[in-house]
C-alpha cells in the first residue's frame, strides 16, 4: 500500500492566528525553528500561510525607494529596522498570503514531491474539509525515504 501524506504528516502543529500580530509570529517562527506557519482562524480553518520571506519582503525597500534616497547605503540598515519595528505591530492577516495552498491527507507522496518542487515549498499544511489538520514538510519526506531505503536493505 502507498504511503500517504497522512501517513508521514506532523499532527503537532504550530500555527499563528490571522489576528496575531506579526511580532507574535517573528517570535513563533525563532522559538520554534519554522520559516513558514499556516494562518488559522478561530475555528482552525486554514486562511492563509506565512512566510519569513513575506515579512522580510515587506520590510525591504524596494529598488526605487533606494534609488530615491539621497544615501544609498548609510541608512539602508537602519531603514531595514525601522520597517521591521514598524510592521511588528500590523496583523498577520496583511502580509500572509492568500489562499494558500494545501493539501490532503489522502494525496501521494510522489505528488506532494512534485508540488513542492514545482512551487518552491519547504512546508505545507495538510487540510480536510478546510480545518487545519497536520502539516508536512522536506524533512518529514526525507525520514520517509531514508526510512524506507533502510528497511529495504536490511
Amino acid at each position: 500500500m502507498a504511503t500517504t501524506v497522512g501517513d508521514l504528516m506532523s499532527r503537532d502543529l504550530t500555527v499563528v492566528m490571522d489576528h496575531s500580530t506579526i511580532n507574535e509570529a517573528i517570535d513563533i517562527f525563532y522559538y520554534q525553528n519554522v520559516a513558514g506557519l499556516p494562518v488559522v482562524n478561530l475555528d482552525w480553518r486554514l486562511v492563509g500561510f506565512l512566510a519569513e520571506t513575506d515579512i522580510l519582503r515587506a520590510a525591504t525597500p524596494s529598488y526605487l525607494e533606494v534609488l530615491t534616497q539621497s544615501s544609498f547605503l548609510s541608512e539602508e540598515e537602519e531603514e531595514f529596522f525601522n520597517r521591521l519595528e514598524m510592521l511588528g505591530q500590523r496583523l498577520v492577516s496583511e502580509y500572509m498570503v492568500t489562499p494558500p495552498v494545501s493539501v490532503e491527507p489522502w494525496l501521494s507522496l510522489m505528488s506532494v514531491a512534485d508540488l513542492m518542487i514545482r512551487r518552491h515549498f519547504r512546508r505545507l499544511p495538510v487540510v480536510e474539509d478546510g480545518i487545519l489538520v497536520g502539516i508536512i514538510d522536506r524533512k518529514l519526506l526525507w525520514n520517509a525515504v531514508l526510512k524506507g531505503r533502510v528497511s529495504d536493505d536490511g
